[in-house]
């Protein structure tokens, strides 16, 4: 059964205490961070009473998105924040966002949303510097060949620098000649979340995730420690 729009009047809308954002973070430029992204939200909207928005920022369009959507903005006063239902589930197009307007943005979509996913491939540095300090778990997604793994490392590092390493976690997509997941953990020094090279793998992710951390903080850090 196609589910129901959620675009509605405000008067008509629930208001929810803050979800959490999860943001997804590309090891390079090559990783399939905004595919993981959309998977998991996807994965997450199935859930029985769950509403999921899918942020993102890069210069496309998502693959499920159609030409015929029609953007609407994500509230009535902030510029640049506009929301596309795309088959089933709210795409939020963040790339003209202020970038000082995006945590009132974000946490504007947390009073709206069960979830927030956040994928900052493709951003401009301050937005995604605003996005990961937000968010209160954040998945680095490389594959698993040692050059990803090393690139991974870095961001790793950069999350670091920034007092989030301890909110981060590993997506893993395992490629031909790759190493394996102890060895990922160990070069980049990030805690092993979920594999992503099977659908099986999202799935599980998500109902872990709703199931499990019942989107507390200690819940999320329970999954990345």
């Amino acid at each position: 059964m196609k589910r129901e729009s959620r675009f509605c009047s405000e008067a008509d809308r629930v208001e929810l205490s803050l979800g959490p954002i999860y943001a997804f973070v590309p090891a390079h430029g090559g990783s399939r961070a905004g595919a993981v992204a959309e998977q998991l939200s996807r994965a997450l909207s199935e859930v029985p009473g769950f509403s999921v928005l899918l942020a993102g920022f890069a210069a496309r369009e998502y693959s499920l998105l159609s030409p015929a959507d029609s953007p609407r903005r994500l509230d009535g006063q902030t510029w640049g924040a506009f929301v596309f239902d795309s088959q089933g589930i709210d795409v939020l197009d963040a790339r003209e966002v202020y970038p000082l307007q995006l945590r009132r943005v974000l946490e504007f979509a947390q009073r709206k949303y069960r979830i927030v996913c956040a994928d900052v491939a493709g951003a401009k540095e301050a937005h995604s510097l605003e996005t990961v300090r937000a968010a209160e778990c954040i998945f680095v997604v490389s594959a698993s060949d040692r050059a990803s793994l090393e690139m991974a490392r870095e961001k790793r590092d950069w999350l670091h620098s920034m007092n989030l390493s301890d909110q981060c976690g590993l997506l893993l997509e395992r490629v031909p000649g790759g190493l394996t997941s102890e060895q990922a953990e160990e070069i980049t020094g990030l805690p092993m979340c979920s594999l992503t090279d099977r659908v099986e793998y999202i799935e599980r992710l998500a109902g872990w995730l709703a199931a499990e951390e019942s989107y507390s903080s200690e819940g999320v850090y329970a999954l990345v420690n």
